[in-house]
């Protein structure tokens, strides 16, 4: 793995500008307030963030920062700092044509940002520690055990979730990520934005208010995933639009917010709006040839919502951030209030 050099700090200064003017550009309630420092001024104290397995303290201000998700690169970047490198894994890269970067993505990092692997499975330490962070983020990251963070933690702090990967609130990991990094009003105005887009969905929609729905995940040969639970960050989105998830699917054994569901429990799956998510569109027959699919009221009715994972929509949902939220929101609340006017 090649050394990255620093990032020039005007570049950091231009890319913090351009995200804060598309941060405001889809604000409902003004422009994104500055935040308190810049990179290398000389106000910066000492942070320490909680985390499950430890807590981090971070005693200079971070310039060379490691995201180990997309979804921590998305919270850096919508607090103006640009990860050292993008994280890449087999899964973002298939849905992602081998850049490992999602559309609203596009344009924030600066042409020739390196990839790195951050496998959740098999994490490459040394490439990490190659790049010369001096802080490592990894708040939705699902390879983050004991073992690696301690490793991690080696080469730097290491910011973190509290609970588990991806299910500490998005607001929150966005501010504790805000906080890691000396940028405490751009964090609250991000989640301020996001928010914002988030409300002004619910309104325009008044159709999805206490409209139930199940999310029906990777259909194959096998079962049904389902999302099981409001807690799960998916299920913090639909709610916040004004939907509910079914009581089935609430009454399920669940597990990180999925369900694995067999194909003679299908029929229970029954709901207002009915979301369909493969992994691909070539995954939907294994729906759609099945009667206990097909004689659903919510699919002979036409309340069924299809997005692919390669689509964007479900990452930017279930993984979400302020600038996946803002990117996500409007793209599928057509979809979903033209279902929900069948029900």
């Amino acid at each position: 793995m090649t050394r990255t050099a620093p990032q020039p700090r005007s570049l950091v200064a231009v890319t913090f500008l351009v995200i804060a003017l598309l941060l405001s550009a889809c604000s409902t309630s003004g422009t994104a307030s500055s935040p308190e420092t810049t990179p290398g001024d000389a106000g910066w104290s000492s942070v320490t963030t909680t985390g499950a397995f430890g807590d981090a303290t971070i005693e200079s201000r971070p310039e060379r920062v490691f995201a180990l998700s997309t979804t921590d690169a998305d919270m850096l970047l919508a607090v103006g700092i640009v990860p050292i490198a993008v994280p890449s894994m087999p899964q973002t890269d298939a849905a992602t044509g081998g850049t490992s970067i999602y559309p609203w993505q596009v344009g924030l990092y600066p042409e020739g940002t390196p990839k790195v692997e951050a496998s959740t499975t098999e994490l490459n330490i040394e490439a990490i520690a190659a790049t010369d962070p001096d802080l490592i983020v990894g708040t939705a990251f699902f390879g983050l055990t004991k073992p690696i963070y301690g490793k991690l933690a080696e080469i730097a702090p290491v910011v973190h979730y509290d609970t588990v990967a991806n299910s500490d609130d998005w607001r929150d990991s966005t501010r504790k990520i805000a906080r890691a990094v000396g940028r405490v009003d751009a964090g609250d105005a991000a989640v301020a934005t996001a928010e914002a887009t988030l409300a002004k969905t619910r309104s325009n929609n008044p159709i999805f208010e206490g409209k139930t729905f199940n999310a029906v995940i990777s259909p194959s040969a096998d079962g049904v995933w389902i999302l099981c639970s409001e807690q799960d960050n998916l299920g913090r989105v639909m709610t916040g639009f004004g939907m509910k998830l079914s009581e089935y699917a609430q009454s399920v054994e669940c597990d990180g917010g999925k369900a694995e569901l067999s194909w003679e429990n299908m029929s229970d799956l029954d709901a207002d709006v009915l979301w369909a998510i493969p992994d691909t569109a070539d995954q939907m027959p294994e729906l759609t040839k099945r009667k206990l699919w097909t004689s659903l009221p919510a699919v002979q009715r036409g309340a069924v919502v299809i997005v692919t994972k390669p689509e964007g929509v479900p990452f930017a949902l279930a993984f979400p951030s302020p600038l996946s939220l803002v990117w996500a929101a409007d793209r599928l609340a057509p979809k979903m209030s033209e279902a929900a006017a069948r029900s």
